[in-house]
């Protein structure tokens, strides 16, 4: 095998080429050429390793907790407005001012004033007490729905004697007690 090499190979003074591990078992180097491409492929597969390593060697984010949303706010009950309910000087103080809108003939004020005694009345009539409870609250209600005609009617004379009568009943009327704290 040495006569087929060149003198300048056999001394081992001229590097012709190659890489470190082309050298044949006497450690001399073999001329030729470097495979360029072998070289390039086998750079771009370690890449190619390094990156799908990197890609699965990833640590996982931690997934975001779920925003929380404050519980939903129950209002408080709305407190109910404690007026007080009605007792007799109510009564009378209702009659009274739809006493003075006849007296006036302010007809349209005698209408509103009647309503609001009419709902006056409406809180007292189950809580009025006596002997004829009956009698006294169905005679009031007729003397208020005949003062209630001659008010749409304009009949000052008739409605004046209608509120006598109705002044008179409720001087009789004895309230019972209320339960709590709306007691007048």
């Amino acid at each position: 095998m040495d006569d087929q090499m060149s003198p300048n190979d056999r001394s081992g003074d001229v590097d012709v080429g190659g890489s470190l591990g082309d050298r044949d078992r006497n450690g001399r180097t073999r001329g030729g050429r470097v495979n360029t491409s072998a070289w390039l492929i086998g750079a771009l597969l370690v890449i190619v390793a390094v990156f799908a390593g990197l890609r699965f060697a990833r640590v996982p984010e931690q997934p975001s907790p779920a925003p929380t949303r404050p519980a939903p706010t129950v209002p408080a009950p709305t407190p109910t407005p404690t007026t007080p309910a009605p007792n007799t000087s109510d009564l009378d103080r209702g009659i009274t001012k739809v006493e003075d809108a006849v007296t006036r003939k302010d007809w349209a004020a005698a209408s509103r004033e009647l309503s609001v005694l009419r709902t006056t009345w409406e809180g007292l009539r189950g809580r009025i007490t006596g002997q004829d409870t009956t009698k006294d609250t169905s005679m009031f209600e007729a003397s208020m729905k005949k003062l209630e005609e001659n008010i749409r009617t304009k009949n000052e004379a008739g409605a004046k004697d209608d509120i006598r009568e109705l002044k008179t009943m409720a001087k009789k009327f004895k309230l019972a007690p209320t339960s709590g704290p709306t007691s007048g």
